[in-house]
Parts: C-alpha cells; structure tokens; sequence
C-alpha cells in the first residue's frame, strides 16, 4: 500500500469510527432523554426559547476568549452577582484562546450538557461560533429582555452590533488601531516607520526586529491585516479572498524579514517589553495597559500611520445553543447590566478610552477614570489623534474566518520564508 493510500485509509475509518460514535451517542440521547443540569437542547433548534426566571438562584459559567474579563468584564460581573442574590448563587470564571471556544461548546452540545452559561469575545470567537451553530440568536427574538439599544448606541457601535447577526450583544466597543509602538531606546521618532513601505524598508535593514502577532488570536494582529488593504489601496478592503491581493503580496514579502508569529498579543507584548523586537503595529487598549503593567518600556514611543485607518474593536456577550429556560433569563438580565453606564464605566480604567455605552465617558465617569487616563492614557496623544484619519468597521465574522485561513496558508505558514 502507498503512503497516500494508507493515510487515506486510516481517514476513512476515522471517519467511520467518528460516525459510528456520533449516531450511538444520538441514539442513547434518544432513549434517556440525554438528562442534564442546564440543558438537553441539541446545538442548533429551530424552537425559540422563552425566558423564565428561576425560582432559586443558580450558578453561572462564563467563558471568555477574548481578554474580556480583564477589560472590565470580571468586575462588572461580580457587580451584577452581588446586586442580585435571588438571581445567582455563585459564578465561575473561564478562559480559552479564541480558536478553542467553539470546540468546548460543541463538545459541551454533543454530549447533552451545556455547562457554559455565557460566552465573551470579539467578532472571531462569534464567527467562528456561528459558523458551527453553536450559538442562540438572541436577537430579534429576546430583545424584550434587553435594553433599546438604540438609545446607547450611535452608528459606528451600530454597525458593530449589526455585524453580530444578532447572536450577540455588543458589550464592549473601541476605536482600537492599528498603529506603530516603537522602542525609544532602539528607535527615534523621526525613524519611526509609518507607511507600509516604511515598514517594509525597516524590516528588511532589520531582521527579526519587527513582528505582528498571529491574527487568529490577537487583536493587534487582526487590525494590522484589517488596516492594509486601505492603505495599499486594494480593490476590495471587505473582501479578503478576492480584494486583497497587494495585501497578500505585502504580508507574504513582510514576512521574510520576520523571525516569528507570536501566538497571543501578551507574548509579542513580552518580546518587545525584553527588546527582542523593536517595532510592533499596535492598539489603543494594548498601548495602554501594557505599559501600566510594565510590560512595555515606560518610554515606549508611539507613532500614527500617514494613512491612519481605525479599524474599530469590539466583544459581545453570546448565550450557547442549549442553555435552559432559567439560564436565558439570567444571562438577558446579565448583559443588560454589562451594557448599562455603570458597568462600563468600569473599562475605562483597564486600556480602552470608549465603550458600547455611548453615554458612558471619560468626562461623565468620575475622578477615578480622569486620573487613570491622566497618568495611562497619553493626554497629550490621544485626544488629538482620535479625530484623525478614517474609522472603518472590520470585516465581518465570516470574512474575518475566512482572513484567518487565507492568512495561515499564505503568511504564517511560511514564516521567516
């Protein structure tokens, strides 16, 4: 038997054995109901489920794969489990990288048992969570268990909480980057590179001192891919399979003067903090709390791009498909409280200087907020450079997935190449 032969045999038997497994497990739920403590409901139901409030309260499982909880999510949380005693019982706190959230659910799904009462991340968790039905559409069906979201959102958060397909509700939202963070010590202000071809002439009389992290898991990552095809000037910047082809050349020849991907932002973060990078594309919340955290040099400079394109950020709360009746209930409860002026006046002292709130601002949320930003948020940069440039909304979930893989097969996998 040839190699190809025998990798395709092993294939088709997997595949068997998985099919074999999968219709016994279905068959065994049908026989005992497929009993659980949350739910028994399968992934994906064409049944719309009615909200109702627990008659004791219950315990919650959050899973975050986006940094949510450490923007503001976590003390928000706390906040609503404390207000409300008859609602909740206790609360436990997950994490995952975003490209492992969808997995834990679907095999939460397929065994009958959906533990996680509420998921938190970006449009890559919600695309990719999408994409295997794993979420509950909460919207237009639950919105009377949700504030007017009208009256807290202008077009920009608008247009991000439209690109959720209502599997989502925004409860985080910024202006976000791309932009350049150099090292002052290696770097001066006038050599900062702030033109894609800068950049490239910099990286290539620099080798591996410049680097982007992995965009399937890294939000500066994501928005310096996002952002060059405005700046090249590519025929399709929403369309990454057939609009970016001097997107992919650029990235691809970027590439050869890069020694490595970083799998996160908090390690490319960490290679720039210890001077093994001297150049990175960055955003507003890394900026920001990466140098509180001493992460970055307290002296790290920062620089726009000529050609500034903002492409905004943003997290939704999402509820898994199976989640019981009462589960519903208090996760409406819960998001309504995240997207409300108190809870996220709570992010504004963890990196980011915008929220989904429109009403929620640095100027109306207290002294605490106007000191952080005094000492973190670069006054005498910001303000200023916030109104510049152009503010585009990403691409959506789908598309962004499709990035991802186009970005893998063409870019990451050819690193250092």
């Amino acid at each position: 038997m040839t190699q190809r032969a025998a990798v395709t045999a092993r294939t088709n038997t997997k595949a068997k054995l998985v099919a074999v497994i999968t219709a016994t497990t279905l068959s065994v739920c049908l026989v005992t109901a497929c009993g659980a403590p949350t739910s028994s409901a399968p992934a994906a139901s064409s049944t719309q489920l009615t909200a109702v409030k627990p008659s004791s309260p219950i315990a919650l499982t959050i899973l975050d794969g986006g940094g949510d909880l450490k923007g503001g999510g976590q003390a928000a949380i706390d906040a609503f489990v404390k207000a409300n005693p008859d609602l909740v019982s206790a609360v436990s706190y997950q994490t995952a990288a975003a490209t492992d959230v969808t997995g834990k659910i679907k095999a939460q799904q397929l065994g009958g048992a959906v533990n996680t009462s509420l998921l938190l991340g970006g449009p890559d968790v919600l695309g990719a969570a999408e994409a295997q039905h794993v979420l509950l559409q909460q919207l237009p069906a639950q919105a009377s268990g949700l504030p007017d979201l009208s009256a807290i959102q202008d077009a920009g958060r608008a247009n991000y909480q439209a690109m959720s397909g209502g599997y989502g509700v925004l409860i985080n939202y910024d202006q976000n980057g791309p932009f350049v963070d150099y090292n002052a010590s290696a770097v001066s202000a006038a050599q900062a590179p702030t033109t894609p071809q800068a950049l490239l002439d910099w990286a290539r009389a620099h080798p591996g001192k410049f680097a982007y992290a992995d965009p399937d898991n890294s939000g500066s990552g994501r928005a310096f891919i996002e952002a060059l095809p405005y700046m090249l000037g590519d025929s399709n910047p929403a369309d990454p399979a057939n609009g970016w082809s001097k997107t992919w050349a650029y990235l691809e020849q970027l590439g050869h003067y890069i020694h490595s991907y970083p799998t996160s932002s908090t390690i490319l973060a960490q290679q720039f903090g210890t001077g093994q990078l001297d150049v990175i594309p960055t955003i507003i919340s890394h900026d920001i709390s990466f140098r509180k955290s001493s992460t970055y040099p307290a002296n790290t400079g920062i620089a726009l791009f000529s050609d500034q394109n903002w492409i905004t950020d943003g997290h939704y709360a999402m509820i898994p498909a199976g989640v019981s009746a009462q589960t519903l209930y208090v996760d409406l409860k819960l998001e309504s409280y995240l997207v409300s002026v108190q809870a996220q006046a709570l992010r504004l002292t963890k990196g980011v200087l915008t929220t989904a709130n429109k009403n929620a601002t640095i100027d109306n949320s207290g002294p605490e907020v106007t000191a952080f930003v005094q000492k973190w948020g670069r006054p005498d940069f910001y303000p200023s450079v916030l109104t510049r440039g152009t503010v585009r909304t990403p691409l959506t979930p789908a598309n962004l997935q499709q990035a991802f893989s186009l970005w893998q097969r063409n870019v990451g996998s050819k690193v250092g190449g």
